[in-house]
């Protein structure tokens, strides 16, 4: 740590006292309440501990004891559960309520490791015998003698390589790291590129009619005719990341999106590309280190960047692409880390020492590149070492450069009609492949808003006047570029000035606006935003030297030093379904379901793990309890979906009462489901079959008959980019899963 605290004040950042006077100290961690959204104080110790699905389990700790409490163990240092020999052959779990643990749960047994294949969802009937159920005031809990878990302490890889998959242009960066210091490389020689060294390439395919990619990135040559078109049969692909997050987005026009080829889903075509980035970056690497990297591959560490506002479903198919591309070995190697892109450019620009920053001090992020633009606010939680927190919930749209793209293509369309040529001319595609490429290569970075007109070339001896042909150039005036760039450019100044507004109402001071990402290298957009800021943040605005690679360089940079971002706000509610005792008048009656013990439950009833604005630690889990009543002789294997709500506020129920068919809300929602704002987000599949119904669980006798009580704890991180959840019960996981996403 003495190490890092050198490094980063070598940045800039001056070490004071850990905290600001006027900065409020971190509350201690609470729980959810389902029912109001409202979060409970800390729990009591473990003595006191019991379970419900209608209440948070701190709620129904404070509201009453145990008949059988534990004994009662001398307190540890910063109110840390106290240690106990984890059991023999068994992985434990620590069990203390209503805190966030400081280590993940111990690893699976090797027979609960599913192999699991990308882009196919996992099938599996969960068994109707059981249901997730409140557990009931003064029952004993049925966990004994928490232990601490070993930390998966991972060791820290030499050889770190960043990636930056983008929807236009993609990067890549290593460094060879030696006692947290290193130096980032880009590489920038490329197959195609001849002589010219590129810091980044294009995020494009060519396939042939037999789905083979024929071309990739700047490596084209055998998929274009010497005309320069593709050849006969040959299709172009390119965006196809956006298709990655299309799931549950309102704000991504599939309609706009270039289609993919026949027979390739969206993971596919990603995993395509991703396959022959890693290609030439293996070769580059070979050449760059020789025999160091043939001994340090199996060991890279992968630092893969993507877009802050991407949902879940979003992140796993970029992992799963990343897969069956050949980056991990399988989906249980934890050699690669999503990292959003805002915090690679936060931790470019504090490297850069463009950053001097005291406690409570605030920045915002503006990420913009060729699909997304992402904005989100840090607030400096520490100088040495340096760390942030978010401060604001994130926010950003699809407004990046491929927006100006279709704007200028929508243009040009109309100005090619004025030729008034027949369908399918020569000379109209070649004036209008033309125009684009040169509208991406030089218009779109050079455009000032000044008065010029812009000539292209168009190859073409004929002039059509009223297309704005002559002499072989056609001509754009300034108007007519500024039509591509003015509803995307205000879009994003809407982006930054709500942002400004929540920055200012938690009463921070905002030091800085730095504009980072391909199209942030836009001159024009970085002088808009310096004119629309409030006059007071004029001079706050900044954007890099090296604009373009900060994110790339930022993601190798995470895997040089500490993470710096300890804290997010949780940009959508994480839930689960469960049965909480039936109301009359107030439960629909249609969920009305009878249970084991004689009282009728209602069910899709929602449990809240985390809420919409709270902000969570990262890597530390929130618990909550559950129990289930089980019938004697059934089957003690289970699925239990986790959803995602992204409204504001999050519906009582995970099913439309007015739905009486459907038995879950599909991550895909139909239009009949769609506004209540609820998606699968991920199933948890759990095995306590090798416990013992009669001996293990508590047994019930009633006038219904016999029944026992299935008690478990849930336990869900929202790790940086990524998700997971463990299900543990009576000290060991039965169950965990990570970016398994239908």
């Amino acid at each position: 740590m003495d190490s890092m605290s050198a490094r980063f004040r070598s940045f800039g950042f001056k070490s004071k006292d850990k905290r600001d006077k006027h900065q409020p100290a971190s509350p201690a961690p609470s729980s959810t309440n389902p029912s109001n959204g409202a979060t409970s104080p800390t729990a009591p110790p473990s003595h006191r501990s019991s379970s419900t699905t209608s209440l948070s389990i701190n709620q129904q700790q404070q509201q009453q004891p145990l008949s059988q409490p534990h004994p009662q163990q001398p307190p540890t240092q910063l109110n840390r559960p106290p240690s106990y020999p984890p059991q023999q052959h068994r992985p434990t779990s620590p069990m203390v309520p209503g805190q966030q643990l400081t280590q993940h749960p111990a690893p699976l047994p090797p027979n609960m490791q599913q192999q699991y294949q990308p882009g196919i969802p996992q099938q599996m009937n969960p068994p109707p015998a059981a249901w997730v159920s409140p557990c009931p005031p003064g029952a004993a809990p049925q966990y004994r003698n928490p232990a601490e878990i070993e930390g998966s302490n991972r060791g820290k890889a030499q050889l770190i390589v960043g990636i930056d998959f983008g929807t236009t242009f993609s990067g890549v960066a290593f460094a060879f790291a030696t006692n947290n210091e290193a130096r980032e490389d880009i590489i920038t020689e490329w197959p195609g590129s001849g002589t010219h060294t590129k810091q980044k390439i294009p995020t494009v395919l060519y396939y042939d009619q037999y789905q083979k990619v024929v071309g990739w990135g700047p490596d084209i040559a055998d998929a274009l005719a010497p005309t320069g078109y593709p050849k006969p049969g040959v299709q172009k692909v390119e965006w196809f990341k956006l298709q990655l997050m299309l799931s549950g987005n309102t704000y991504i026009d599939p309609i706009n999106l270039p289609p993919l080829p026949p027979g390739k889903s969206e993971i596919d075509v990603a995993a395509d590309y991703l396959f022959k980035l890693r290609q030439a970056m293996r070769a580059q690497l070979q050449k760059t280190l020789g025999e160091v990297f043939t001994r340090e591959e199996r060991n890279i560490r992968y630092y893969l960047t993507v877009p802050a506002i991407w949902n879940d479903a979003g992140k796993a198919a970029t992992r799963a692409a990343a897969i069956q591309a050949g980056f991990l070995r399988d989906e249980n190697d934890n050699r690669l880390t999503l990292i959003s892109e805002p915090e690679a450019a936060a931790l470019f620009c504090a490297k850069s020492g463009l950053l001097n920053l005291k406690i409570g001090d605030a920045i915002l992020i503006v990420d913009c590149g060729g699909g997304t633009v992402d904005l989100i606010a840090y607030e400096v939680e520490e100088e040495s070492p340096f760390s942030v927190m978010e401060c604001t919930t994130g926010s950003g749209d699809s407004c990046g450069s491929t927006a100006l793209n279709r704007n200028f293509s929508n243009i040009l369309r109309a100005k090619i009609r004025k030729m008034k040529l027949p369908d399918g001319s020569r000379i109209a595609g070649r004036v209008y492949a033309k125009c684009i490429m040169d509208f991406e290569n030089r218009i779109k970075a050079d455009f000032r808003n000044n008065g010029q007109k812009w000539a292209v070339d168009v190859g073409i001896e004929a002039d059509f006047p009223d297309a704005g042909i002559e002499e072989g150039y056609m001509m754009f005036t300034n108007e007519e570029i500024l039509q591509c760039f003015e509803p995307v450019v205000n879009r994003i100044l809407e982006l930054v000035r709500n942002q400004i507004i929540a920055i200012q109402a938690q009463n921070r001071v905002l030091q800085n606006v730095l504009v980072v990402g391909g199209f942030g290298a836009s001159e024009y957009l970085f002088q808009q935003v310096k004119l629309h800021v409030p006059p007071q943040y004029n001079s706050k605005v900044v954007r890099p030297m090296d604009s373009v690679a900060a994110i790339v360089k930022g993601a190798v940079t995470a895997g040089i030093t500490e993470r710096v971002i300890t804290h997010r706000v949780a940009r959508r509610h994480y839930l689960m379904a469960t049965l909480q005792p039936f109301k009359e008048g107030y439960h629909p009656e249609q969920y009305r379901v009878p249970s084991l013990d004689g009282r009728d439950r209602c069910k899709y009833t929602r449990q809240i793990f985390v809420q919409k604005g709270e902000r969570v630690k990262i890597g530390e889990p929130v618990k909550v309890s559950f129990f289930r009543q089980v019938a004697p002789g059934a089957t003690l294997m289970y699925e239990d979906v986790l959803y995602a709500c992204d409204e504001d506020v999050c519906p009582e129920y995970t099913k439309d009462p007015r739905e009486s068919q459907q038995h879950f809300i599909s991550l895909r929602s139909s239009p009949a489901n769609h506004h209540i704002g609820i998606k699968e987000v991920v199933t948890l599949t759990s095995d306590l079959s090798r416990k013992n119904l009669e001996t293990d669980f508590e047994r019930m006798d009633t006038p219904q008959g016999i029944f026992y009580r299935v008690y478990f704890d849930i336990y869900l991180t929202l790790d940086g980019s990524e998700f997971s959840a463990e299900l543990v019960c009576q000290n060991e996981i039965m169950g965990r899963c990570r970016a398994k996403f239908r």
